[in-house]
């Protein structure tokens, strides 16, 4: 994942959680559909968390992306697309990736939240 991918896609995986769960259980239940929002949320934690801390067992996740990046921290900041200093990150832009990833449960909420303001009326 990416710093820049991570937000809408935890929205999406939250959006799509609520849909799963509500279809696996046939009712509204949103408990299904939380735990399906929360697994997805401790997989792109771990993943994002891992990949900024060049964890050697997530090479396998940035190396398909070289020569655009060059670990999975420059993944994180980078994206292949900007060029940010990713190798001396000690100071604010450690502490602005720390923040970035502290939000994820918020955009796991914002998903959430949308999902039952644009589903559709039982009644309609």
């Amino acid at each position: 994942m990416t710093f820049l991918i991570d937000p809408p896609l935890l929205i999406g995986l939250a959006m799509l959680s609520q849909y799963l769960g509500s279809k696996l259980t046939g009712h509204s239940n949103r408990r299904a559909g939380q735990i399906l929002a929360l697994f997805s949320l401790c997989t792109i934690m771990f993943t994002s968390t891992s990949l900024y801390l060049n964890m050697g067992y997530m090479d396998w996740f940035w190396i398909p992306f070289q020569p655009a990046v060059t670990s999975g921290r420059d993944l994180m900041i980078n994206s292949g697309i900007f060029s940010f200093e990713s190798q001396n990150t000690t100071g604010l832009i450690d502490a602005l990736a720390a923040f970035q990833i502290l939000l994820y449960p918020f955009w796991i909420y914002a998903g959430y939240k949308l999902y039952y303001i644009l589903k559709p009326s039982q009644n309609s």
